[in-house]
């Protein structure tokens, strides 16, 4: 790797020394490109380490339109589909909004998966059908257990006996993700996505150095420790073309504050159901406010910004982080 391609030492952009990984483009450009695939192989060892039958040492980036088999049923847009020689196809996608139904909408998108691999007609045996793996990473908890990493399968209710393997969604609970605890996290998964939310720390600008040290104090293996110096190099905004950093910073400035207040509304919503519909309703909203500037804030807007939005003091906002 060429000098020129790692960051500026001491250097602070406005929008960070490496690319935020939680925004579209961010987490597509690391993850999705050819020029990178590197870096999703090493993701999905790194996250499937307990999973795999043995590591994965090359992969192939499929169509992200996900094709039903059913005609006019709705076609699915991933953030990052790929497969391996074997013919296992690995869905990844980044969930920053909350949205109700999510645990519908992942298993839509791993059974389009399965349907993906057996065309119409086909004489193919039931078993022989290639499993698929659904990764998503999330801002939210989907399931609010305080757990980082949950698996569901295909399971016998009464015994908990596993009866298919070929449904296997992961749900990565980036909230519950302590990066104060970055050098100690005990799972290499977990110092994975320390780093990552590490990477989205706009308030200090920190620079490549800073970075380097604290991957140097996470205790895990060297091969891991040189994995996390290839992802933050990648992701240095020097490595960009001039046309990328001006997409880098449409996406990152384009904040669909729509999005967010829906995603509040439905919070909100679920919340009137839980607990009677005005009262609800009124708690919602007040969290869907917080949500919303707490989204605002990982997009990496000013505290100013965030308060003329939102009607938030700037004190308020600070602690939201």
């Amino acid at each position: 790797m060429s000098k020129d391609s790692l960051p500026r030492e001491g250097s602070v952009w406005s929008e960070g020394t490496v690319l935020n990984p939680f925004t579209d483009f961010g987490f597509k450009y690391l993850f999705g490109t050819e020029k990178n695939k590197d870096l999703t192989i090493g993701f999905i060892n790194i996250i499937l380490k307990e999973e795999l039958d043995s590591p994965i040492d090359e992969i192939e980036f499929l169509d992200k339109e996900l094709i039903p088999s059913v005609e006019d049923a709705k076609r699915s847009v991933v953030d990052v589909l790929c497969r391996t020689k074997d013919g296992v196809r690995y869905l990844i996608e980044m969930q920053n909004q909350y949205y109700r139904h999510m645990f519908d909408r992942l298993i839509y998108y791993n059974c389009d998966l399965i349907s993906d691999t057996v065309s119409r007609g086909d004489k193919k045996r039931y078993g022989d059908i290639k499993k698929g793996f659904t990764i998503c990473l999330s801002n939210f908890q989907i399931e609010n257990n305080g757990q980082i990493k949950n698996e569901y399968k295909m399971c016998n209710t009464k015994t908990g006996k596993v009866i298919s393997s070929i449904i296997h969604i992961i749900t990565l609970q980036l909230p519950c993700v302590n990066v104060k605890n970055i050098a100690k996290s005990g799972k290499d998964y977990e110092s994975l996505l320390a780093l990552l939310k590490l990477m989205t720390d706009r308030k200090m600008g920190i620079t490549y150095n800073e970075f380097k040290k604290a991957v140097d104090e996470i205790d895990v293996s060297d091969k891991i420790k040189r994995y996390f110096m290839d992802l933050i190099c990648k992701a240095a905004l020097t490595r960009l073309t001039e046309k990328e950093r001006q997409e880098y910073r449409d996406h990152y400035f384009a904040v669909t504050i729509d999005d967010v207040i829906e995603s509040a509304r439905e919070e909100g919503l679920e919340e009137g159901i839980k607990e009677g519909m005005e009262k609800g309703m009124e708690k919602g909203k007040a969290e869907g406010i917080r949500q919303v500037a707490k989204s605002l804030l990982a997009q990496g807007l000013s505290l100013e910004t965030i308060s003329q939005a939102t009607g938030l003091s700037q004190k308020e906002i600070s602690k939201l982080s």
